[in-house]
């Protein structure tokens, strides 16, 4: 009976986990949840951390530059892996490493004591409409620069080819292969990073001290390793997208 009544309690107390977030403030009828605040706060964070770490750059730098310049030169090599061309790195480069810096930070923000477990302070990377916000943007910056770049009718042939049947459904099917993307890039960002939230704040609310560590470890991995792919992806695309084809 006493051990019915402790887990009864340890239940009430367990914060709720719910998929919608919540709304902090509503400005001239737009909803401002407590998400859209923290990556308000986390995008001015990492301008602030750009900019004057890189205002005033120094023959022997400091520690803060010296790691800025070697986190830029590791994703713009890797870049350069990708695409195997110079030109397309720099095209591509600024977007995707912004995407990287906001989404690594978005899911290390959970790792803060009361993120999830406050009602009104969630991880960014939690919100569906993050991360397809993020992940629209990116893909909708790949077409717009492939048009651009191959020009319209080059490019519309792609999707739009009357040559043969063939063709013509092979162009249906890039078409829905851009939706797709757009859905993956969307669900493997917050599946991890909501499931991630879920567990920690379970495991720390069952076990206090030692037991959620492992948990805590694993969760930075995964951070890492989500906002790697999600950038590598982007180059990725950009790169297939941009190639001219024979």
């Amino acid at each position: 009976m006493l051990s019915f009544e402790k887990n009864t309690k340890l239940i009430m107390y367990l914060p709720e986990i719910s998929i919608p977030t919540e709304e902090v403030v509503e400005v001239a009828g737009i909803s401002i949840t407590n998400t859209y605040i923290l990556v308000l706060i986390l995008s001015l964070g990492i301008a602030a951390l750009f900019s004057l770490s890189l205002r005033n750059l120094r023959i022997i730098p400091h520690k803060v530059q010296n790691f800025v310049e070697w986190a830029l030169e590791t994703l713009f090599q890797f870049t350069d892996s990708i695409t195997g061309s110079r030109t397309k790195s720099k095209e591509i480069f600024p977007l995707a490493a912004t995407l990287f810096f906001l989404i690594l930070s978005s899911n290390l923000i959970e790792l803060v004591p009361g993120v999830g477990v406050i009602h009104f302070i969630r991880s960014p990377s939690s919100d569906l409409n993050f991360t397809f916000a993020l992940a629209a943007f990116a893909m909708a910056y790949v077409n717009i620069a492939a048009l651009c770049k191959l020009g319209f009718f080059s490019y519309s042939k792609k999707f739009f080819n009357f040559r043969s049947p063939i063709l013509f459904f092979v162009g249906i099917l890039e078409g829905l292969g851009e939706f797709s993307r757009i859905i993956s890039l969307t669900f493997r960002l917050f599946g991890n990073l909501f499931a991630g939230e879920v567990l920690l704040m379970v495991i720390s609310y069952l076990f206090a001290y030692v037991m959620p560590l492992p948990f805590l470890f694993l969760e930075v991995l995964v951070s890492f390793i989500q906002a790697f792919i999600f950038f590598s992806l982007t180059v990725i695309f950009y790169h297939t997208a941009t190639q001219n084809e024979h």
